[in-house]
């Protein structure tokens, strides 16, 4: 009888041991999964007598937009456009060296460079838009605006 019981329990242990594997761990979340928020604007391109380049504006604050940017795991995306009138738009993701790109259901695209730095985590436009800033009450100056998202 002690032989059964000691065969018994071999058996539980082998039968546990074989169901363990490391084939059934989840794929690790990409880091860019998640909820992005509008943080800012980068002034580039500007006339150098302006003072504007590598200064950053709320763009809530002055222009009244808002955005997020929700990345999900399945590669899907959601994003969420406030001014004025509300938008929503989505799509699928490709995440490569950094890189992320938005590849919209009613057409174009959208790239973002990823960087973490002290565990701040930004998103920053590959493609600046031209923007527009007064000087004085007649005259403006136009470069570039980078939009920048933090998770």
């Amino acid at each position: 009888m002690k032989r059964y019981i000691y065969l018994l329990c071999l058996s539980v242990s082998l039968i546990g041991l074989s169901s363990c594997s490391k084939n059934n761990d989840p794929a690790p979340v990409s880091p860019v999964v998640g909820r992005w928020e509008l943080n800012r604007g980068l002034l580039s391109g500007f006339p150098s007598s302006a003072g504007f380049n590598g200064e950053a504006i709320d763009l809530y604050y002055v222009e009244t937009v808002g955005s997020t940017i929700d990345v999900y795991a399945d590669n899907t995306f959601n994003e969420n456009f406030r001014q004025v009138t509300v938008t929503d738009g989505g799509g699928t993701w490709a995440f490569n060296n950094n890189q992320l790109t938005l590849t919209y259901d009613a057409g174009g695209q959208a790239t973002y460079n990823y960087s973490k730095n002290k565990n701040i985590e930004e998103l920053a436009a590959t493609a600046p838009v031209s923007y527009t800033v007064p000087v004085s009450t007649t005259a403006n100056v136009t470069g570039q605006l980078q939009l920048i998202y933090r998770k």
